[in-house]
């Protein structure tokens, strides 16, 4: 299907001509209206008076609306006017009708809205018309009026309808003529612009140092660039018949068709770089990069190719290739070699570190046993020491007890009124000695037998004398509650290692906590065991820490204040008893110990 192109000019030239012609008709033809009037006297009515009215008001609407209708629609109501014009007219003058000079203006309007196909048609019936109407005029079915009843007013009427038409030939004439000028010099111009960006990008084009082909959608080169010519050893005459065949090697890989390939794929959107060997006129190899993507040129979708002369760098690289893999089959054997030599090392040294192993875990064995003797021996050291000098005490604590009731009964006997005044300080010397006689009885607890696990042991006195013992370094950093279960219960142990396991879990938890804190202690019977627990408000322990602190030789107080063994020593002593230490901690929350022991 042909489209018929429209361009904006043209259309607004077509605009402004009806509507000139519009106005122009429209006074003449009231003009010619009224005059015909004056024959009405002579006449009387005729049937055009009416039809010419109806028809000049229809063009005045249309004249005074003009701007709002469409064009094709001005045209349909001019010729449609027209029309009625002269079929009036005609039927009652017949060949003496002044309007027949207006069927000139019927293909005039068509052509200005309609194609010229529909043109013709119009004008064709419009000529069918005309001579139907003769020939009903010839054979007397119409009769015309005789020379006598044409007034002059006829002949103004002619004029006038002659005028019209000159008129809208003379508007149309300038129109046109003013339109084409323009046409012709933007044209001109257009021409020249197109010319000098012709020139700037055949400019660019040939100064590229790269070849660089345009192919249509099928594949066919339509141009290149003179670096094309010069890489290939092609003439410009040569172009017109170069295909992509003839510029491959045509090996392997490199065919026409694998070319397609990827032109198709670039055709896709998808742009394409890839390597290629190439072929010049004189049939010779060479290695090409290509850029190829699909563009735009003047409106048609075409693909650009870039095409980089990459011979040398390409036969370097499949030169170091082949020295490549040369050196890997060197490499390859020499490593057989190896392996196979390696093979003999690697069983020796597999020997080697399996003893390596064997003779590290023993040292560290060895190690650990050691410092936990040491560790030991230093408890059953102080165990002795402990019990040297809770016996040197405890002599002087029965002179003064005794010395103390000796003076109450001297009170009772000679100085009774004198013994309420000196019974403060008497108490006084009571609590010193009880207090002095507790310590010495949690100091005997390290001087029981040290392998001894089966004698009876009250849990709670062995916590209370811990806290006895602890009073000074506990007393300013936290409050102690305790929550201790009324569950009459059997623990047998070794008291002495129990009091040193509980030392050590409340001496961790005083030192935790940095100001003022709390400890609670706490013991529970489940399932036939004893739950120790020992919780404090302090810095908490970390996920990584807390699962070393039963390393030995862990820490993480300042140098001086621990050996890191505490909790080593504490979780044997507490296996040794068939039990188990658990650890829950959270950073600045507070750690929580729990020891659970088998009873009864």
């Amino acid at each position: 299907m042909q489209i018929r192109k429209t361009y904006k000019q043209i259309e607004e030239v077509k605009n402004r001509i009806i509507d000139l012609s519009l106005i122009f008709a429209t006074i003449i033809g009231f003009t010619a209206y009224f005059l015909s009037l004056t024959r009405y006297s002579k006449t009387g009515f005729e049937l055009s008076f009416v039809t010419d009215f109806i028809v000049l008001c229809i063009l005045l609407a249309i004249t005074i609306f003009r701007k709002r209708l469409s064009l094709k629609l001005k045209a349909y109501i001019t010729i449609g006017a027209i029309y009625v014009l002269i079929l009036v007219d005609m039927i009652h003058l017949g060949v003496l009708s002044a309007d027949k000079v207006l069927i000139i203006l019927i293909p005039f309007f068509s052509v200005l809205a309609f194609s010229l196909k529909k043109t013709i048609g119009i004008f064709v019936l419009t000529i069918i018309g005309f001579f139907t109407i003769s020939y009903f005029h010839l054979t007397g079915y119409l009769s015309i009026p005789t020379q006598d009843d044409i007034k002059l007013s006829a002949w103004i009427i002619n004029i006038l309808l002659i005028i019209i038409v000159a008129i809208v030939v003379l508007i149309v004439q300038n129109k046109f003529n003013f339109t084409y000028i323009k046409l012709l010099s933007d044209l001109e111009k257009t021409n020249q612009t197109i010319s000098e960006k012709e020139r700037n990008y055949r400019e660019i084009f040939n100064s590229s140092t790269d070849a660089i082909f345009i192919h249509d959608l099928t594949g066919k080169i339509l141009d290149v660039n003179d670096s094309m010519l010069k890489m290939y050893g092609y003439d410009r005459v040569d172009v017109p018949n170069i295909n992509i065949a003839e510029l491959s090697s045509g090996k392997e890989t490199y065919t026409a068709y694998d070319a397609g390939e990827y032109v198709k794929k670039a055709i896709q959107g998808t742009p394409q770089v890839f390597d290629w060997q190439a072929k010049k006129k004189n049939g010779e190899f060479f290695w090409i990069e290509v850029a190829l993507k699909k563009t735009n040129i003047a409106g048609n979708d075409r693909v650009l190719a870039v095409i980089r002369d990459i011979n040398e760098k390409k036969e370097d690289e499949i030169q170091l290739g082949m020295y490549r893999n040369h050196l890997k089959e060197l490499v390859a054997k020499k490593t057989k070699e190896l392996e196979q030599a390696n093979e003999e090392l690697h069983a020796t040294n597999d020997n080697l570190a399996h003893q390596k192993e064997e003779l590290v875990t023993a040292v560290e064995e060895l190690q650990t046993t050691q410092e936990q003797l040491i560790q030991s021996e230093k408890m059953a050291s102080l165990g002795v020491l402990a019990a040297g000098v809770a016996h040197e005490i405890n002599n002087p604590l029965n002179f003064i007890q005794g010395g103390v009731v000796g003076i109450e009964n001297y009170f009772d006997e000679e100085l009774q009124s004198h013994k309420e005044n000196i019974k403060p300080l008497i108490h006084a010397i009571n609590v010193g000695v009880e207090r002095a006689s507790g310590i010495v009885t949690s100091l005997n607890q390290y001087s029981g037998a040290r392998n001894s696990k089966n004698k009876e042991c009250d849990i709670h006195k062995i916590i209370d004398n811990s806290l006895l013992m602890l009073h000074n370094k506990i007393k300013n950093k936290a409050e102690i509650t305790k929550e201790y279960t009324n569950t009459k219960f059997k623990l047998l142990g070794n008291e002495g290692q129990l009091h040193q396991v509980i030392v050590n879990l409340l001496l961790n938890a005083a030192q935790a906590i940095n100001q003022k804190g709390i400890i609670n202690i706490r013991t529970e019977i489940n399932n036939n065991n004893l739950e120790l627990s020992v919780k404090d408000t302090g810095n908490g322990i970390s996920k990584e820490n807390l699962l070393k602190i039963f390393d030995p030789f862990f820490t993480t107080k300042e140098a001086g204040e621990g050996t890191g063994l505490g909790m080593s020593i504490s979780l044997k002593i507490i296996e040794d008893h068939y039990g188990k230490i658990e650890y829950k901690s959270e950073i600045n929350k507070g750690t929580e110990a729990i020891v659970t022991l088998p009873i009864n």
